[in-house]
């Protein structure tokens, strides 16, 4: 009998010695492998959920402070509103812009300010903050420097509390709730300061401005008024020079002249009208406006114009300690950790069983 015969035929048998092979995983067989290894994958396991205690206890801890505001409410700026009004009573215009200088233009600037990586900057360098993470970080380059300060500046923020509400929600991260909570108090009192201060100055900048702008007008005016004192002397001269040509000593009722030399009331009246022009010193007299303007000043001048105490938010949820911490979540990293070794474990036992198999058969 040929191989082909043994081949084909149906009623052929294997040899004695022929073992079939095949690439199908028998799972009873990689269960009692497992079942076998499971010290080893126990070991693993215990290995790793240690080292994610480790690392759970030595991670860097971020505990996070919240504070909950809204725009603040009309006592809360009322001596601000009181310099705005002396301010409007004082220069007796209503053209000037203060709406900078209104509650929901404070509120939007406190929180803009909050959010504003110069002013955590500052605050984080004034305070010290910045330098102690620099010496705990044993940072020495520049660029480390600026990605450790964008980290910490990341801890900071204002949030929207939702969509649909003016309310805002303040928050400060640090490493333990009682410094976050203390931060985030002495935060806000440094913007809260600082928009007082800015305000203030404003609003001394726009009365300085509003004096400075009086001035300059008071001057020009002042300087078209002599000129025209002036013009009106020689004019009444030439007018009374006329006159006295013509031989009119009284005013003349049915004269009616476009002439710019108004002869008609007469030499005598046109040389007291020349008397009383010379006599005249005092610009305000011939413009009222300009005492108009002068009263004014004087008024804006004695204007006591001192930095008015405010507040750009109103508090709902005060700052408090922070009941759980953000980060590191420890029971969830011991779970992962252990999960992750225990997979190692079984990973490990499968590839050295499947290179073992070949030289057990």
């Amino acid at each position: 009998m040929t191989n082909k015969d043994i081949t084909h035929s149906p009623n052929s048998h294997l040899p004695k010695d022929w073992r079939s092979t095949s690439d199908e995983v028998d799972l009873r067989e990689v269960i009692l492998v497992l079942w076998q290894k499971k010290g080893m994958i126990l070991t693993i396991s215990l290995i790793f959920a240690a080292l994610g205690v480790t690392y759970a206890l030595l991670a860097r801890q971020v505990w996070t402070s919240q504070a909950l505001v809204s725009e603040p409410t009309v006592t809360q700026v009322a001596n601000l509103q009181l310099s705005l009004d002396q301010f409007r009573a004082a220069s007796g215009i209503e053209g000037v812009d203060f709406s900078t200088l209104q509650r929901p233009a404070l509120y939007q600037g406190f929180i803009s300010a909050f959010n504003s990586m110069n002013n955590k900057r500052t605050f984080l360098i004034q305070e010290g903050i910045f330098v102690d993470e620099v010496k705990r970080e044993n940072i020495s380059d520049h660029r480390d420097e600026r990605g450790l300060m964008n980290n910490l500046a990341d801890g900071i923020s204002a949030r929207a509390l939702d969509k649909a509400s003016t309310d805002m929600t303040l928050i400060f991260s640090a490493e333990t709730a009682e410094e976050a909570q203390d931060r985030l108090v002495k935060y806000i009192a440094f913007i809260q300061k600082g928009q007082i201060e800015q305000k203030n100055a404003e609003l001394k900048s726009i009365w300085k401005n509003r004096i400075n702008t009086l001035t300059t007008q008071y001057a020009n005016i002042k300087a078209d008024t002599i000129q025209d004192r002036l013009d009106m002397i020689r004019r009444t001269q030439y007018s009374l020079r006329i006159s006295e040509a013509a031989g009119v000593e009284r005013p003349l009722e049915n004269l009616s002249t476009k002439d710019i030399f108004n002869i008609d009331l007469g030499s005598k009246a046109l040389a007291e009208k020349l008397k009383i022009l010379e006599e005249m010193k005092n610009p305000e007299l011939l413009n009222p406006a300009l005492s108009k303007i002068r009263l004014q000043l004087g008024s804006l001048k004695a204007l006591d114009l001192k930095d008015a105490s405010f507040e750009s938010f109103y508090t709902i949820d005060s700052p408090e300690e922070p009941v759980s911490r953000d980060k590191p979540k420890r029971p969830l990293i011991v779970v992962l950790a252990t999960l992750l070794g225990g997979m190692l474990g079984v990973g490990i036992v499968l590839v050295r069983h499947a290179f073992r198999r070949p030289e057990q058969v």
